[in-house]
């Protein structure tokens, strides 16, 4: 990690955690980044950012920012969506800094452009959001209780 992000501090906690902060600037701006895995516990690294905090579109709610893992007590803690959970993307084996920042940055980059254009550039597996999954569920109900009454 140090050679590839010289700018991520890291440590690691009495329970195994291995925790990283850095900076990272996909296009338009620095966003200061956290990294948080605890091999054998964790399958996968998760990712949030901290400064500035993930935000909405205006008009919108947290819960349509794309390819999030809702963190539904306090939104801003959410983490990145980086790997597909199924797809077998990543493992024990991958090191974090040849592959898990490299995609939060892409991820960022992103996140931006769905700012400036209101839609998800980004190839993604599943559902955009959180808000999306919601309505599809929704969307289910009503076609079943359509079909039952």
């Amino acid at each position: 990690m140090r050679q590839q992000w010289p700018d991520f501090k890291g440590h690691r906690q009495p329970d195994g955690t291995l925790w990283w902060r850095g900076p990272l600037r996909p296009k338009a701006q620095f966003y200061a980044v956290s990294l948080f895995w605890r091999p054998g516990a964790m399958s996968l690294p998760y990712v949030m950012v901290d400064d500035p905090p993930l935000a909405p579109r205006p008009g919108t709610t947290f819960a349509e920012i794309p390819h999030l893992i809702f963190h539904q007590d306090e939104p801003t803690r959410s983490g990145l969506c980086l790997f597909d959970p199924e797809g077998g993307e990543w493992s024990e084996a991958n090191l974090i800094a040849e592959t898990t920042i490299y995609w939060a940055a892409e991820w960022l980059a992103y996140y931006e452009l769905w700012h400036l254009t209101g839609e998800w550039l980004a190839p993604g597996v599943g559902y955009e959001s959180v808000a999306r999954m919601h309505a599809a569920e929704a969307q289910t109900v009503k076609e079943v209780l359509a079909d039952v009454y």
